[in-house]
Order: structure tokens, then sequence, then C-alpha cells
């Protein structure tokens, strides 16, 4: 949770075998996610004059389909970025 201020999250060096959902709230703030590039990300985030934006580069074989996080809360006048190194 973000409020008036920020958060990283740097999961570039995670790693999962199965779908993981993450709860993340930005009120005024903001919040950084960094994770591999061949996650799939799915948002079920709500966005209230915010956004959610991911800046990772698009692969040309897609997504590893066991590597999955899904993106659940708020952002209300904040955001949440996501990219990748």
């Amino acid at each position: 949770m973000s409020v008036f201020g920020g958060t990283e999250l740097n999961l570039s060096q995670a790693d999962m075998q199965h779908p993981v959902v993450l709860e993340a709230t930005q009120i005024f703030g903001g919040t950084t996610l960094i994770i591999p590039p061949h996650w799939e990300v799915k948002s079920e985030m709500v966005a209230i004059l915010g956004g959610i934006d991911d800046k990772r580069p698009v692969l040309p074989g897609g997504y590893d389909p066991n590597k999955a996080i899904i993106l659940r809360g708020t952002s209300l006048f904040g955001g949440l970025q996501i990219k990748s190194y």
C-alpha cells in the first residue's frame, strides 16, 4: 500500500511455479513493480483517476504460462508501473 508515497518491489530474481496474486493499493502515490519480461501479468485492478502501465518489452515468443502474476487492488489518484531490466 502506498499513500502519499511510493513503493518499489523488485521481483526480477524471483521464481514461481504457479500463478501468484499480488494486492496493491495506491492512494496519491505510486508503485513500481519490476518483474521478468517472460511473466504474464493479469490485471484485475481498479483505477480511479490513476493508471496501470506495463512498460516491459513485448517478447516474440510470448509469455511462460507457468509464470503468471495476478494484480488486484485499487489505484486512486496514483499509479502502478510494471517494468523489467
